[in-house]
């Protein structure tokens, strides 16, 4: 059996009122309360499941600011400054640490790419905003600890990290109710309501909060939630998998990425790993709606996706989690969202643990 979410306790009890309601559990959900409430905005936060339920607890856990989109570089930058204070500050175990990551490239067009987009970041934040470097092919494979076979070189960073997805969104959740923060759970909203054209509350499953403003945090539901509130978002998901490894000795330290699987190791001692850049997008009714609004992505993604109908999908994968966004390499084309769900396994694969490596043997 591989980590368990952390539990946050269920509590319906409503509020009659607060400054601003939170929609949605996940990491995007908490972390927009615990700011709000730092400026003295009281905050209540309703989650349908379970905090951190969804992708949040299934996402690769890496905290980055390696190969981001230029436009969110700064963000990533001074996210990570939050990351490192975060459990200091709030007293917690997020299970963050600063491990550093790698992107290893295969031949030389790769690492002219991760060249390149060194450069342009240098260019946006100066040499001092960010501490990535070029590695050649043999300290790309000294830092991917166990492999047998060499890289034309990577792009490193030391300052990345890496926290645990089971346990960050609840841990800040606790941490938020323990200050006296409403965390409400299973406690799904319905609806907005409005007076005189401004937000006036919220209508949940268990009754109505009074507020003044509501923060949709919800993932993949996003799109449909505000459908229902007459609000299009341009939104659409597509489907990755992942698998976790039982606790392997010697493995890296440094969590790492190819072309073809990337890897974090856990705090249990085994590894998450997954298809580096792969997907399955479902063609649903919305893929045709959007699908102007979508041509930059798909074309620029194409290669990495599969493609199936939805209940040809829903077939492969009948067990499947819904849940928020995932950061991946993107081009700095303006692109609608593109939300990502992601499958996890609940314990080992029944192979050999170590030939989840293999890729990185070949």
């Amino acid at each position: 059996m591989g980590p368990q979410v952390v539990v946050v306790d269920e509590d319906r009890v409503l509020p009659e009122q607060v400054d601003v309601v939170v929609v949605g559990g996940g990491i995007i959900g908490v972390s927009t309360a615990l700011y709000l409430a730092e400026k003295g905005i009281s905050v209540a936060v309703c989650e349908k499941g379970y905090i951190g339920g969804e992708q949040s607890s299934r996402n690769w856990g890496w905290c980055r600011a390696t190969h981001r989109d230029l436009r969110e570089l700064e963000l990533s930058i001074e996210s990570l400054k939050l990351w490192r204070r975060l459990d200091q500050t709030l007293g917690i175990d997020t299970g963050f640490w600063q491990s550093g990551i790698l992107y290893a490239a295969d031949n030389e067009e790769a690492l002219a790419d991760h060249e390149s987009w060194l450069a342009r970041a240098v260019e946006r934040v100066g040499r001092d905003g960010i501490d990535s470097r070029i590695t050649s092919g043999s300290e790309t494979a000294a830092l991917m600890r166990g492999a047998s076979r060499m890289f034309a070189g990577g792009i490193f960073t030391p300052s990345d990290g890496r926290a645990e997805p089971q346990r960050a969104a609840p841990a800040i959740a606790n941490a938020l109710r323990a200050r006296g923060m409403k965390i409400l759970t299973p406690c799904a909203v319905r609806g907005v309501e409005t007076s005189g054209g401004a937000v006036s509350a919220v209508v949940t499953e268990h009754g109505t909060i009074r507020c003044q403003s509501v923060v949709v945090a919800g993932g993949a539901w996003t799109r449909l939630f505000a459908g229902n509130l007459g609000i299009d978002v341009s939104q659409l998901t597509v489907r990755s998998s992942v698998l976790r490894t039982e606790p392997i000795d010697g493995g890296p330290e440094v969590s790492a990425c190819t072309d073809t699987v990337g890897y974090r190791k856990r705090m249990d001692g085994g590894y998450t790993i997954a298809n580096a850049f792969r997907s399955l997008a479902e063609l649903t009714p919305d893929s045709f709606r959007l699908f102007d609004q979508f041509l930059p992505a798909l074309k620029s993604n194409f290669r990495s996706m599969d493609f199936a109908s939805a209940s040809v999908s829903s077939m492969r994968c009948a067990s499947h989690a819904h849940g928020s966004s995932i950061n991946r390499r993107s081009s700095n084309r303006s692109e609608p969202s593109i939300r990502h769900r992601r499958k996890s396994t609940t314990g080992p694969p029944s192979t050999n643990s170590a030939r989840s490596f293999r890729p990185l043997r070949t």
